[in-house]
């Protein structure tokens, strides 16, 4: 019966409470003594242990609640952990992405830069190129100056003829090729006085030949004018000069005074000297222009030089607007490394150098087309002169002659 009370006594209570209760009874008590009083409920240490079970099982309630609080406290900073690595790795790409997509810019950038960069022979045209405008400006200059001076020559004109230093009239040009362009030793005149051999020769001092060996009839060859790329110096300007006035106006005729062309006759002789007069300063303007196209007329010796590494070309010297045109036309060409550069070219570039060509090939199209139109000049000049000839032949200088 006792049993049962005691079991009934302790049947509402948790299993745990009751199993730690059971220990500390046995723990306090001695087994005579738990025996003895289990059940008696005027025993004090029934309280004693009820107290101490309700202690216990209330520092159990705080531990299971500091448990579970350690366990939330942990499980929150894991969580956290968690977050921030989470935060971390998905910066972390972010910054890779953006990396990579920079480095993707930038290569493209650098692609479409170097796609874009002309050619190293692009870039040596370029700079010809930038000498054609003022090298052109030159040229025009002195056309202009050349034709004045031989129309005026040609046309007898006083301001001209009788100018100090222009040597254009007859004595004045005998002068010089007497001093420039005929060698005594070469035409024949004795310098060695003495030797009998030469008996009957002029002696020197005497002689009127007194140019330099080298330049000995430099005033008809046609390469004085013709071979000049630029005229690097003023005696091969000058010797184009008298090449040039040599084959259209050897000589200076006065013109007639039109005070005293009274008459049809007279009149007529004034026009037909004029007309000569005309076609004469026309050939002497064609052969103008080709002097005046080798007149120095822009600084670019040192690219001059370095696209044409043969002789003959000083890089202090300027750069004529023919030389220039021969060079980007033809000069270039002439260097194996331009055929190399071609193969390393990219599309781009090599576009470039097409369109380059075909600039250059219409700056010598103009003038071709300008040279052309003086050639047609002089063709029309010498047809008229022929025609003028016919109208010489019998019947046709006076037409009735010939009536019957």
């Amino acid at each position: 019966m006792k049993a049962k009370l005691c079991r009934a006594s302790v049947s509402g209570m948790p299993v745990a409470v009751v199993g730690i209760a059971a220990t500390l009874l046995t723990t306090l008590l001695s087994p005579a003594q738990a025996h003895a009083h289990a059940c008696d409920r005027t025993d004090n240490d029934r309280r004693e242990a009820s107290r101490v079970i309700r202690d216990l099982t209330g520092e159990i309630d705080d531990m299971e609640r500091a448990i579970i609080e350690a366990l939330r406290l942990q499980t929150g900073q894991l969580s956290g952990y968690i977050a921030q690595s989470a935060r971390a790795v998905s910066g972390a790409l972010d910054s890779q992405t953006r990396l990579q997509a920079q480095i993707e810019r930038e290569a493209a950038e650098t692609e479409a830069m170097r796609a874009r960069r002309p050619s190293e022979s692009a870039c040596n045209t370029i700079t010809g190129l930038a000498g054609l405008a003022a090298s052109g400006e030159a040229s025009a200059i002195a056309h202009a100056r050349a034709s004045a001076i031989e129309s005026g020559r040609i046309t007898g004109d006083r301001a001209v003829v009788d100018r100090p230093g222009a040597a254009a009239g007859d004595a004045a040009r005998f002068a010089v090729i007497a001093q420039n362009y005929c060698n005594a030793a070469r035409a024949g005149e004795d310098t060695r006085a003495g030797d009998p051999a030469l008996s009957g020769r002029s002696v020197p001092g005497t002689s009127v030949c007194r140019g330099e060996d080298a330049l000995h009839g430099a005033d008809l060859r046609a390469g004085t004018l013709f071979d000049q790329r630029t005229f690097a110096s003023e005696a091969e300007l000058r010797a184009a000069v008298e090449l040039s006035r040599n084959l259209a106006a050897p000589v200076v005729h006065d013109p007639p005074a039109l005070a005293s062309a009274d008459t049809d006759r007279e009149r007529r002789r004034v026009l037909l000297a004029r007309a000569a007069n005309a076609r004469s300063a026309l050939a002497a303007d064609y052969l103008s222009q080709s002097r005046a196209l080798r007149v120095p007329g822009a600084a670019l010796g040192d690219w001059a030089a370095a696209l044409r590494q043969g002789p003959g070309r000083d890089p202090d010297n300027p750069v004529s607007r023919y030389e220039l045109l021969e060079l980007l036309a033809s000069g270039r060409f002439e260097e194996p490394d331009w055929f190399v550069g071609l193969q390393a070219m990219s599309a781009e570039n090599l576009l470039r150098e097409l369109v380059t060509l075909q600039a250059v090939s219409l700056m010598l199209d103009w003038q071709r087309y300008r040279t052309d139109e003086r050639r047609g000049a002089i063709d029309a000049a010498s047809l008229a002169l022929a025609v003028e000839e016919m109208r010489r032949l019998p019947g046709l200088a006076n037409p009735l002659a010939g009536a019957n």
